[in-house]
């Protein structure tokens, strides 16, 4: 049996980084991955839908020029391309992360790892000890059981249709299913969002998310929340979605229909009942370093609940090898970013007005629209910058912005956040001009009523 200090199962972020940093630090890692090093991130998560919402953004851009006679013509384009494109782009991501793994001389082992007792791992008829054990088998998306729900295409199904469908139902107003309906509704598909909620992703701000809205509309895309799928059938012609709203039945016919109603953790190979792993719910239950409550071993990403984002895994290995190392670094005390890719994006950091209230704060919420920003008008972007703080301490709690580049914007509104930035120090802030970051001062500075350039 070979001796390894790190066993990591799963090669999604969480697991690949930790192996790469276990092994810059000097320790003899193994990593199981039953497919593609990426994991759901890298292969049919993140990367490829990033890639269709990059074409698809840029032709919406190019559509509003045409409509301002500033381009003669949107032009034509190739799904085909953009979609041979997208693994091109995958395949090379993957690569990088082979080679550096191979590097590193992190042992890579394909095929289904079950993790046993006493910290052994077999995979492929062999059998690997390990000092640690780190858990990192990722999630799958999670089918709503309805009748018709096997005739319905999930995320990894969408990103891999070879062409472009004429009509979409997708059953899910969440994250996936809100940028694989902008993406599709900027190809030309109709798109129809079926959200079981009343609102749309309730727990975020809720000025920002009735902005949000008001782009999807505008781009075609119809809603209906606070509604309820019964089933899928069959069509002569493709697929229907019947559901139930305010007591009555309706149902919209459609080419495809998406299920995105979220995803699960993955237990391939973790018997969680025979090993006696403590469970938080249907994750794993770790602690501020990612322990499971069996000596030894950890667990990261997905699979422990938490934000279900790349970037919380990179933090979580951080963490987990921390301890391992015997440096005292929790994860958790640091605000996570979230980001929605829709057209516009939608980022949010920190504390909601009403989470603040909850918290025993006294909230103020400052707002700025882009369309009184320089960059924001010569860019043709639209949105709005929303800065949660409080009356009493003046401190920043929270940051949310809807529009063009707000991933990037958002990390300046994570500092923030992180720093507990005051009013203050906000006005001790100069933001270069013309940029869109601008905005973030100037929506803290109006939660006071003091910002210059609002109306």
């Amino acid at each position: 049996m070979e001796q390894f200090d790190i066993l990591v199962i799963g090669g999604g972020p969480g697991g690949y980084s930790l192996s790469l940093a276990a092994a810059k630090a000097g320790m003899k890692v193994a990593l199981f991955e039953k497919e593609r090093v990426g994991g759901t991130c890298l292969n049919v998560g993140c990367i490829p839908t990033k890639y269709l919402l990059d074409k698809a953004i840029t032709m919406e851009k190019v559509r509003s020029l045409v409509n301002k006679d500033i381009f003669r013509d949107a032009g034509t384009f190739s799904f085909k391309k953009i979609q041979s494109g997208s693994r091109e782009v995958v395949d090379k991501l993957v690569g990088g992360v082979q080679f550096l793994l191979k590097k590193n001389q992190v042992t890579v082992v394909l095929g289904t790892a079950t993790l046993k007792d006493d910290h052994i791992v077999t995979c492929c008829g062999k059998e690997y000890q390990g000092k640690y054990v780190v858990i990192a088998t990722g999630s799958q998306p999670m089918p709503i059981p309805i009748p018709g729900h096997e005739l319905c295409i999930d995320s990894t199904g969408a990103l891999n249709l070879k062409t472009l469908p004429r009509s979409m139902v997708v059953i899910g107003g969440g994250v996936i299913g809100l940028e694989l309906a902008c993406a599709f509704s900027a190809y030309g598909t109709e798109v129809t969002i079926v959200e079981l909620m009343p609102e749309l992703l309730p727990v975020e701000q809720k000025e920002a998310v009735q902005a949000l809205e008001k782009f999807l509309k505008q781009q075609g895309i119809s809603l209906l929340t606070g509604t309820k799928v019964l089933r899928v059938e069959e069509t002569g012609s493709g697929q229907r979605a019947v559901y139930e709203k305010d007591g009555k039945e309706g149902l919209v016919d459609s080419e495809l229909v998406l299920m995105a109603a979220g995803r699960k953790p993955n237990f391939c190979g973790i018997d969680t009942d025979a090993l006696k792993l403590a469970m938080n719910g249907k994750y794993i239950a770790v602690d501020a370093h990612q322990r499971t409550n069996l000596d030894g071993v950890y667990a990261i990403g997905d699979v422990a609940g938490g934000y279900q984002l790349a970037h919380a895994a990179y933090a979580e290995a951080e963490a987990a090898l921390a301890d391992i190392l015997g440096q005292d670094e929790s994860y958790g005390t640091v605000p996570v970013p979230v980001c929605i890719y829709t057209i516009p994006c939608f980022a949010t950091v920190g504390l909601t007005t009403e989470g603040a209230k909850k918290r025993g704060y006294s909230p103020c919420l400052g707002s700025f629209d882009y369309n009184a920003n320089g960059m924001a008008l010569a860019e043709g972007a639209s949105g709005s910058v929303y800065v949660v703080m409080d009356k009493i301490t003046k401190i920043t709690l929270g940051v949310t912005v809807v529009g063009e580049n707000a991933s990037e914007m958002i990390a300046f509104g994570a500092d923030a956040v992180r720093d507990r930035l005051t009013l203050k120090q906000w006005k001790q802030i100069v933001v270069a001009h013309p940029s869109l970051c601008e905005m973030l001062r100037e929506a803290a500075l109006d939660a006071f009523g003091i910002s210059i350039h609002k109306g």
